[in-house]
């Protein structure tokens, strides 16, 4: 015999869901599926897109259950984790974009020799110690921001912390990366870094 499971709060479904309840994932999902498509179809302007998205994100939720750790409500979570979705999703089609319109104009693509992959390993690295070098809650905040791609405002309410306590520990963070990685040229890297805030920026539109 089937739960009713409609007077149930979302967080109360999500609890169920952690423990393998299949209804309440199926209510969940009936719950927020037109809420969802709709908010990724205004940022993607294409249905199928949209579809997929929010198609990889409830199935992601589901068997992520058990490792997702809700600081906020399920909705909020939700929405979060569409808006990173849409924004790698564009990114990676800036990068097809670019491949293509090189190749059109006669480039080659670009190969890494020997050298070049070994200063690229040495590099990471750098920043993977640089990383693990930082207190845990200006890691946790880095992580959140260049990884993850949350608004400072997100990660304060994930964390449960003020935008400026983020501010600082982001400040601390960046701090300690260019002190550990001054040596290095990183013209290329920042101009990459910054084409993908803009991109983050134009999504805060929706």
């Amino acid at each position: 015999m089937r739960q009713d499971l409609s007077t149930y709060v979302d967080e109360e479904l999500f609890l169920q869901v952690k423990q393998g309840n299949k209804e309440a994932f199926e209510e969940i999902f009936r719950r927020f599926w037109q809420e969802l498509l709709d908010a990724a179809y205004r940022r993607v302007k294409e249905r199928e897109t949209a579809m997929e998205l929010v198609q990889s994100l409830l199935v992601n939720l589901y068997l992520k259950r058990e490792t997702i750790i809700l600081h906020t409500s399920l909705r909020s979570y939700l929405h979060i984790s569409l808006k990173n979705k849409v924004l790698n999703t564009v990114r990676a089609e800036l990068v097809r974009n670019t491949y293509r319109q090189r190749m059109l104009k006669g480039g080659e693509p670009y190969q890494h020799d020997a050298a070049s992959r070994l200063q690229l390993k040495e590099l990471q690295q750098r920043i993977d110690e640089s990383c693990a070098s930082m207190p845990e809650k200006c890691r946790e905040v880095f992580y959140l921001s260049r990884r993850e791609h949350l608004s400072y405002q997100h990660i304060a309410e994930q964390l449960g912390i003020s935008v400026n306590t983020v501010e600082k520990h982001m400040g601390k963070a960046l701090k300690i990366l260019r002190s550990r990685l001054k040596e290095y040229n990183f013209t290329l890297f920042w101009f990459l870094a910054l084409l993908l805030l803009l991109v983050e920026r134009f999504f805060k539109l929706f």
